[in-house]
């Protein structure tokens, strides 16, 4: 077994996992009585999910069967495998390095500043999950499709779920009742 290839596969799959987590971390931290514990959750899951995928891409030029150059790994779409699929995973990090950036920057940012980038994870996970669904070497195997799938639908679920419980919280003023 080539075990470059292995851990390629290993840390591909376990940051995406990870960020998985995070993401839905994050969307649910507002449910009462776990507030702290999903924030600390959601931030150090998050920081490691960019670690593993940081040496997922490290290890892409090293690999035997289709080895990256600097510029093909660093730069979306210059890759000469697979560029556009090897562009998503390449900005899904990029965006994921400035969601944690800016979240450990927000008291100089500002809150407003901070929460517009936050939403910059939602982007960063779908173009990361996309990479691994269609460009990984297990993404036709059926364990691989069912792992996507689910955790693209716990995600959905989860954003649907908040967002229709903020939506209550903020109930519409009558006019009327202001006089």
């Amino acid at each position: 077994m080539n075990w470059i290839w292995f851990g390629i596969r290993v840390l591909g799959l376990t940051s995406y996992l990870l960020l998985t987590l995070s993401v839905l971390g994050g969307i649910l931290r507002g449910v009462p009585k776990k507030k702290f514990f999903l924030l600390q959750f959601h931030q150090q899951i998050g920081q490691i999910a960019l670690l593993l995928g940081g040496l997922h891409g490290f290890l892409l030029l090293f690999d035997s069967y289709e080895p990256y150059s600097l510029v093909g790994l660093l730069v979306p779409f210059a890759s000469s495998y697979e560029p556009v699929l090897s562009g998503f995973g390449t900005i899904g990090l990029y965006l994921l390095l400035i969601v944690i950036l800016t979240s450990d920057f927000m008291k100089t940012i500002g809150r407003a500043a901070w929460k517009k980038a936050h939403y910059l994870a939602f982007p960063s996970w779908l173009l990361i999950w996309a990479h691994g669904l269609f460009m990984g070497s297990e993404g036709r195997e059926e364990w691989a499709l069912a792992m996507y799938g689910s955790t693209f639908l716990l995600v959905l679920l989860a954003t649907i779920y908040m967002t229709a419980g903020r939506r209550k919280q903020k109930k519409p003023v009558d006019a009327r009742s202001s006089y």
